[in-house]
């Protein structure tokens, strides 16, 4: 074990992106290690053979980080790199990658598209900035209400926010108010990035960088419901959706990454098209999660979590499309809230001309509410089709098979 070389992923989700990366380390030939607090990845080791060895230690204590590390080398590992595809750790990840492996990316900057309200105080000046204005203090609170009224809508959120958790529609002094209070209960400790809502469709647009050459492995549309919470129920991907008819993309995307000083890594960046061009909505510092690995692969025949292994590990990610097809991705939410007795019809969807996958991720007893962050999305429906509009209804027509059988609360 010693002379096998070894790729150390900080944190995992069970499914989606995070976990394709360590499936595709694990194809590569590479020894995967994961350091983690969640000890099901232990006792359940059987559940994740990709995994070939599991460190339990205390993730938000950096120390423990580095004591394992220390541990590692100290056993003669030999380290390809270190990655995470989970917010909390990638910084950390590529800080260590930099510090103890050969590729040098530029972790300052994924640390930094961490924090939304740094990122728009950096960013205040470009034309794809929206408005938005912050509040340092609660006692500011009404004073900010009176001088913005004339603005509503508007959007509240906490600068670490991410998931549309901590992310808020207001449209009055009173919600504004109630918005403003109920964040700060949460967050008494940090500002509060108040930001004009803007109206247009919206896209998540893929990026890597290497050796300050950004590509673009994908653009896919989102359909955006605005319940409780802004969450994202459909994706969709399409060849045909060319870059050319998304005029100024290319460039608004380019000067982001310039602006953010990133040569190295990958991000992803949520962008709307208004009647003013285009708008940065955010960027996060990784590779989208859930199925955005999968839509990629079906869609293009290239894994973004393996190339982006690719990256950390100093080679030039490829891009290459072995097929084309337009791909939807139309995610299962609940509508009222209940404790699950059963769900019915994942084998009939299934059976749907087109459908790639029905993934659901419920277990009976567990409660099941209407969505108030991205991970209350409880499933999703993969199909694919000549074109989107085919895909999209394939999809939701296998979604219509699938049931959840609540016991109200």
């Amino acid at each position: 074990m010693k002379d096998m070389e070894s790729i150390v992923f900080l944190g995992t989700n069970k499914t989606g992106s995070s976990y394709e990366g360590i499936r595709a380390a694990k194809r590569l030939g590479y020894h995967t290690v994961l350091f983690t607090n969640r000890s099901l990845f232990w006792e359940k080791k059987h559940e994740y053979p990709e995994i070939n060895e599991v460190r339990l230690i205390n993730m938000s204590d950096k120390e423990d980080i580095f004591l394992e590390v220390d541990n590692l080398i100290a056993e003669g590992r030999k380290i390809s790199c270190f990655i995470s595809f989970l917010d909390e750790y990638i910084y950390m990840a590529a800080m260590l990658t930099s510090t103890l492996c050969n590729p040098s990316l530029t972790f300052e900057a994924l640390k930094f598209m961490a924090d939304k309200l740094a990122v728009r105080r950096l960013l205040a000046h470009k034309s794809y900035t929206p408005f938005f204005t912050e509040l340092s203090s609660i006692e500011m609170l009404y004073e900010k209400g009176r001088e913005l009224k004339h603005l509503f809508p508007l959007i509240l959120k906490t600068p670490k926010s991410n998931g549309s958790k901590d992310v808020l529609y207001v449209n009055s002094i009173s919600e504004f108010n109630n918005g403003i209070k109920r964040l700060y209960r949460k967050h008494p400790e940090q500002f509060i990035l108040i930001e004009e809502y803007l109206e247009g469709p919206q896209y998540l647009v893929e990026v890597v960088v290497y050796d300050k050459k950004v590509t673009i492995p994908a653009i896919v549309e989102q359909e955006v419901q605005r319940m409780d919470r802004f969450i994202i129920t459909g994706y969709s991907l399409s060849p045909t959706l060319k870059m050319e008819e998304l005029s100024g993309l290319k460039e608004t995307v380019e000067s982001i990454i310039a602006d953010i000083n990133l040569e190295y890594g990958t991000c992803h960046l949520e962008l709307k098209l208004t009647n003013k061009g285009w708008k940065l909505i955010e960027i996060n510092p990784r590779m989208a999660g859930g199925a955005m690995n999968r839509i990629i692969e079906e869609a293009f025949g290239y894994n973004l979590a393996e190339q982006t292994l690719q990256l950390y590990l100093g080679k030039e990610p490829l891009f290459i499309r072995s097929k084309e097809k337009c791909i939807y991705a139309h995610y299962i939410i609940g509508e009222t809230i209940g404790i699950l007795l059963k769900i019915t019809g994942s084998d009939l969807a299934k059976k749907h001309s087109g459908i790639i996958e029905v993934f659901t991720k419920t277990k009976n007893g567990q409660i099941i509410t209407p969505p108030r962050s991205m991970g209350h999305r409880y499933g999703y429906i993969l199909a694919a089709a000549d074109t989107k509009d085919q895909a999209k209804e394939l999809a939701i027509q296998a979604a219509g098979q699938i049931s959840f059988y609540l016991q109200p609360i």
